[in-house]
């Protein structure tokens, strides 16, 4: 005896591995969204600053470089940038050479993003770091955005690297981040950087 060929339920039974899956991605990049998995090494080559405002990021990168972690700080200042918080940004790169308290100087320096996206930050300081040797990296940023930070630079760096957020985190809501994050995490995962 033949089966017969039900279209309704090929359609119902592709719903629903659909549906799974998309839960199961969205469960997968909303836990990596809120309870990333930072990093803290002793030593690397830079510590790159990712763009971004209202939190301690920048301070953070500097008092990381002071305490011998690298002596090199790359910060993102995409071209877009205006106002209040481009004139931060260069006052913050005019600032180098910064002496740390055990007499190494620590060098600081603007970047400009191949284009104004986190994608855009990562191949630009993956060719930095290829130009100019580094090994090893250290990415700053803010808590909701170190798993697609980590994503990007998986795609796109050869070298070490670890990513970490901020003692004092942004003022963003979880609610509001998970919105935000969980979309460019999606994005980093089906449009790969490099």
């Amino acid at each position: 005896m033949r089966r017969r060929f039900h279209p309704e339920r090929t359609g119902i039974v592709a719903t629903t591995v659909f549906a799974l899956v998309a839960t199961v991605a969205g469960l997968s990049a909303g836990s990596a969204v809120l309870h990333p998995r930072v990093d803290s090494p002793d030593r690397v080559d830079a510590i790159v600053v990712v763009a971004g405002a209202n939190d301690d990021r920048y301070i953070y990168a500097r008092h990381l470089a002071e305490r011998g972690v690298a002596d090199r700080v790359l910060v993102s200042r995409p071209s877009s940038s205006t106002g209040t918080y481009a004139d931060v940004i260069d006052a913050y790169c005019a600032s180098s050479p910064v002496r740390a308290r055990d007499g190494r100087s620590i060098d600081i320096e603007c970047f400009a993003p191949d284009i104004d996206t986190t994608e855009g930050e990562t191949t630009a300081v993956t060719r930095i770091a290829r130009e100019r040797g580094y090994e090893s990296l250290l990415v700053v940023t803010y808590w909701g955005h170190v798993s697609r930070v980590r994503i990007y630079f998986e795609q796109c760096f050869d070298g070490a690297f670890s990513v970490t957020d901020t003692p004092r985190p942004l003022s963003k809501s979880r609610k509001e981040a998970l919105l935000h994050e969980t979309g460019g995490y999606v994005k980093a995962l089906l449009k790969p950087a490099c």
